[in-house]
């Protein structure tokens, strides 16, 4: 009698862990809601640490990138070198989003964290060579390399020389440009005495107009001056259209 017990006992004690463990398993299941799961790759992330040695690979990035509404994104090195910039147009050339191109290693992405509303976009780039910023737009390379690749910009042979404020030798200020489109801006302190360095960065082609550049600063960041060329000789610069002249 007493091992009937026992036994009945013992069934008892297993059937009433079994409904236990049973009702445990399923609250778990009902409050999990996936978090077993790998996490989904963001498209944002807001308030991004800026950290230099994540940063973007100006190979990848660098130059001139036609939206596809019509905006115009330049991305170049920081004066310091330690951050890829971007600096996004609109079509009506007024600044939408600017700031630094960085890897996120959790995620396996590379953010755009625009420092205007401080809130980093996920790029990626499709099977035919177009940019993908989230949210920003999507964007085709303007000249030379498609990304990924590191082939190198040329077409600025006819731009190669020095070019004089007024087609003046003793001009207050000169533009010299070599043939892969790197440019540096001389002027005189009080228009006078030896030229000195005041500016230098990269020329990339504005596709919407024949003759017109964008000459980014890798010196200064997010300074971009326009660039019209006329004929073989004469160019405007900046936002005031200063007329310059190369000299034979």
């Amino acid at each position: 009698m007493m091992k009937s017990m026992k036994k009945y006992v013992s069934l008892l004690l297993a059937l009433v862990l079994c409904l236990m463990l049973t009702a445990c398993g399923g609250d778990a299941g009902d409050s999990d809601d996936g978090n077993n799961d790998e996490p989904d790759t963001p498209d944002t992330i807001e308030d991004l640490v800026k950290d230099s040695a994540l940063m973007a690979d100006l190979y990848v990035y660098g130059g001139a990138w036609a939206g596809e509404d019509g905006s115009t994104m330049l991305v170049a090195t920081s004066e310091g070198g330690d951050e890829v910039r971007f600096a996004l147009y609109d079509a009506g050339e007024e600044l939408t989003a600017s700031g630094f191109i960085q890897s996120v290693p959790e995620y396996d992405y590379d953010y755009f964290y625009n420092e205007h509303d401080g809130v980093a976009y996920r790029c990626w780039a499709d099977e035919v060579g177009a940019l993908h910023v989230a949210y920003l737009g999507t964007f085709s390379k303007m000249l030379g390399d498609a990304q990924g690749e590191n082939i190198g910009d040329t077409g600025y042979e006819a731009l190669e020389g020095v070019w004089y404020l007024d087609g003046e030798a003793g001009a207050a200020s000169c533009i010299e440009i070599d043939q892969f489109g790197n440019w540096t801006l001389y002027e005189r302190v009080d228009g006078d005495g030896d030229m000195t360095e005041v500016d230098y960065g990269t020329l990339d082609v504005n596709p919407g107009d024949e003759g017109q550049y964008y000459a980014t600063s890798t010196a200064f960041d997010d300074v971009v001056y326009d660039l019209t060329v006329v004929g073989d000789s004469v160019m405007y610069w900046g936002g005031e259209n200063d007329y310059y002249a190369k000299m034979a």
